[in-house]
């Protein structure tokens, strides 16, 4: 009788012990996964308002309106070197940063954050204006501009109001070390009609 009560009491804890560990990972993913869209959302409502602002990582993020997955979308336009003998290594990450009608013609763009990727160092990050033209029955991104190129953004927050694009970071200039930032930028840009200009850029040095 009590070898098997204690059997019966072992089955119960495993499937308690079962039971809270899911709830623990699904707790967790969220985190892990970085919210990807339930981010996406939050731009689309902050484009709602006329103001968009920087989305968590989401490294395979798929955009609301069409579930796109911008990593492929991306990979295919930084054009970075080849993977070399590093490929498990060589993989893009994209960040749906912000959307919002940048162009003026009533239908809204959307910024992507991402760089090349790099097994030692890591590279500038740059940001990827993206317009939806249809085609073959389908809502195709097409790139209409890389902002920030210039600089050698490290972290990189978006917001667009009033029809302009403004970039916000950390940047390393050309006198520091490829580890540490010594500048914070903002750089605004404008759609002209026919390419993005940049239209205003402050930079402090950090400490």
């Amino acid at each position: 009788m009590t070898s098997l009560t204690v059997r019966g009491s072992h089955r119960g804890v495993r499937r308690y012990a079962v039971r809270i560990g899911v709830a623990a990972l699904a707790a967790c993913l969220p985190v892990v996964l970085g919210g990807g869209v339930a981010n996406a959302a939050a731009v689309d409502r902050a484009a709602v308002r006329g103001t968009s602002t920087v989305a968590g990582d989401a490294g395979h993020a798929a955009d609301r309106r069409g579930h796109i997955d911008w990593t492929s979308v991306v990979a295919r336009d930084l054009d970075c070197p080849g993977p070399g003998p590093y490929g498990a290594l060589h993989a893009v990450r994209a960040r749906v940063a912000a959307v919002g009608d940048l162009t003026r013609d009533g239908r809204r763009e959307t910024v992507v954050v991402s760089s090349c990727p790099s097994p030692t160092s890591s590279n500038p990050l740059v940001a990827l204006v993206y317009e939806r033209s249809e085609g073959s029955g389908s809502s195709v991104p097409h790139l209409l501009g890389k902002l920030g190129e210039d600089r050698y953004f490290r972290s990189l927050k978006i917001t667009i109001r009033g029809g302009h694009v403004r970039l916000y970071g950390k940047v390393i200039s050309d006198r520091a070390p490829r580890c540490c930032p010594d500048l914070i930028v903002g750089q605004t840009y404008r759609w002209d009609g026919t390419a993005f200009r940049r239209t205003a850029e402050k930079a402090n040095r950090i400490g």
